[in-house]
Formats: structure tokens, sequence, C-alpha cells
């Protein structure tokens, strides 16, 4: 069995930088479940319910507005051409950080194609953005505590490790 090659991710990340820890991310492994050329394509076809779209990750741009992070990608359709989606996270800015983030209900840009391609395209950055500091946590021996912009910076938070402690079975005393 194949370990996954871990890329070292810092604990902070400049606007702009963030796009090319995501991009490998968002590009994900093959639907036949192989290892892939090893070579990174330049757009992926996402496939759902029976829809496509082609994703071209060369386009994908990120910056920090605020406390904002803005993912920008080019979705590609036959009814609406190339064009990009935008999804905007809106993340804390104390020490402690968190998990979790607010965004709009659809992405900003064609209205189509955000309809239908939308949450797609959100629940994929902010995963992409989970496994950043997953594997940045794991790179520290530790547990992934949260993001934060800091002083235009995305900031990854780690914690103690998670400690799981088994419970004695039901005809056990405790």
């Amino acid at each position: 069995m194949k370990t996954k090659k871990l890329i070292c991710v810092p604990s902070k990340i400049a606007g702009a930088d963030i796009a090319s820890h995501l991009r490998t991310r968002l590009i994900g492994t093959p639907a036949d479940g192989s290892a892939g050329t090893g070579s990174k394509p330049t757009s992926v076809v996402w496939v759902d319910a029976g829809d496509e779209v082609l994703v071209h990750m060369e386009s994908l741009t990120t910056q920090i507005t605020g406390q904002c992070v803005l993912i920008s990608i080019d979705l590609e359709t036959d009814q609406t051409g190339r064009t990009p989606l935008v999804v905007a996270f809106s993340l804390g800015h104390d020490d402690k950080g968190a998990l979790i983030a607010a965004t709009d209900e659809f992405p900003r840009g064609n209205g189509l194609l955000a309809a239908r391609w939308g949450v797609q395209v959100q629940q994929a950055a902010w995963n992409a953005l989970l496994q950043l500091v997953s594997d940045h946590s794991t790179q520290q021996g530790a547990s992934p505590a949260g993001l934060t912009i800091q002083k235009g910076v995305l900031k990854l938070h780690t914690g103690a490790p998670l400690k799981i402690q088994t419970c004695a079975g039901p005809h056990e005393r405790i």
C-alpha cells in the first residue's frame, strides 16, 4: 500500500499563494481509482447527476480581501462557455481560529453556471481548505484547530493531538 506524500504546508500563506496549495487538492484522483500519470492536469471534468463541467485548474486564483478568502476558478459547459465562478469564505481573525466559515448562497459569476455547479464548487473549495489545514496539522503531529486571516495572510492553526479514549463495554464496570 502506498503512503500519501505530503507537500510541506506552511502555517502562514499569502493570498495569491493559496491557489498553488489548493490546486492539487481540487484535482483529486482519477474516477477509475488509478494512481494517475503523475503529471497534474490543467483541466478536469466533474460529473454530477449525468451533467458534466470542464474545470480549468490552471485558472485557479486566490486572494484575501479583508476577512475573506476569494477563490476563482473557470468552469466551462456547452451552454455557458468558459466563465469564472468566485467563492468567498469569510473567516475569523482571532488567535483561536475555527474550522467554520460563512459564504454566499451561490458563488459569484454566471447565474446559470452558479445555479447548477455553485454548490459543488463551494464544497470542493472548502474541502480543499480543510485538507490544507489537516495536512499542515499532520506535519506538526497535531490536530487541525482553525483557519483565520491575520494581517492579510491565511493562518493555519493546530491544536493538541486528539486522544481517543475507549469506553467500557455494556457488561463492564467503570
